[in-house]
């Protein structure tokens, strides 16, 4: 277990070393800031994502995820618990990838309780391992129409408690737009988003560090937009929206929340899309709106409350 912590350290370390070493010639060290102002708890979003990484034969495949609170009907029934990601990660064969599909990926988190210089490397994250089944007996589930980009990842028992006994946050469904809202706050061109995912020049650190990025809407195509694996690959069609921002590799499966000009009880902030790619060389990123996530959920956990809109314990202030 030790090993699989540091893998995706190591794997990154001499690019990491480059930035590093830039940083210092260009740039004073950065104060470090506690509490943020902006409208929503920034520490639920940091300590629900999550990154996700497996070896291949070239090297070490990454990408993020969030974990999801999905609450039961029944009373005091425990919730369900799953991860959120880009379906190309779990299944990088439907994404014309060429590397097979992964049978196991690895969640890497933080734990609790780190001190810097005092807490041991090998105990500032601890490292989940999550078996995603094969090609015939998946251990997730897609989306029925066959452009989502979007994978949901139920997490057994014993995998919650080990998430439970580190530094992590479950979000819950009711973060997630409905239709309804979309519709009626006119959510649209222009509109402000921010994303936490993972940059993977940051994985030679020993703890997560989600970056956020901001960006927005850029446009919401009428049609599905071709998508290449890697830049040889044939393009396939995607139900995506375009973001306007800086997005790398690695950042598949980020969480999306609109930010509203003036956040109110009307106007909230929420959960509206999965980061699904990035357009080279272009500053545009791709996302999957949240409504196929919710398919999803409610095809798979029939007994679930999926209430959306203001609850106890969503992000927004």
């Amino acid at each position: 277990m030790i090993q699989l912590r540091r893998i995706a350290r190591f794997i990154a370390l001499p690019f990491a070393a480059f930035l590093a070493l830039s940083s210092a010639v260009l740039f004073a060290p950065p104060a470090r800031v506690a509490g943020s102002s902006m409208p929503f708890n920034v520490g639920t979003v940091l300590k629900s994502v999550i990154f996700l990484f497996y070896p291949t034969n070239t090297g070490l495949e990454v990408g993020t995820g969030f974990l999801v609170q999905i609450p039961s009907k029944t009373q005091g029934e425990a919730p369900s618990i799953a991860i959120v990601t880009a379906r190309h990660i779990v299944d990088p064969a439907w994404a014309g990838c060429n590397r097979a599909n992964p049978s196991t990926i690895f969640a890497r988190i933080n734990t609790k309780d780190f001190k810097p210089g005092i807490t041991k490397e090998d105990d500032a994250v601890d490292v989940v391992e999550l078996n995603v089944g094969t090609a015939a007996d998946k251990h997730w589930y897609a989306h029925p129409n066959d452009r989502v980009d979007v994978a949901v990842i139920p997490v057994s028992e014993q995998h919650v408690l080990q998430f439970e006994r580190n530094d992590v946050r479950f979000l819950p469904v009711a973060d997630f737009a409905t239709a309804a809202e979309t519709a009626n706050y006119k959510v649209g061109i222009g509109d402000e988003i921010v994303t936490a995912g993972l940059v993977p020049a940051l994985l030679a650190t020993e703890r997560n560090y989600p970056a956020f990025k901001f960006g927005r809407i850029s446009n919401i195509p009428q049609e599905p937009i071709n998508m290449m694996c890697e830049k040889d690959d044939k393009p396939l069609p995607r139900d995506v929206w375009l973001l306007a921002g800086n997005f790398v590799g690695g950042n598949s499966g980020s969480p999306v929340y609109l930010l509203p000009p003036q956040p109110s009880a009307e106007h909230r902030v929420m959960l509206i899309g999965v980061i699904a790619g990035a357009i080279p060389d272009v500053d545009l990123g791709q996302m999957v709106p949240s409504e196929f996530v919710f398919d999803v959920l409610k095809a798979h956990y029939p007994n679930a409350n999926l209430y959306r809109g203001h609850a106890p314990g969503t992000i927004m202030k």
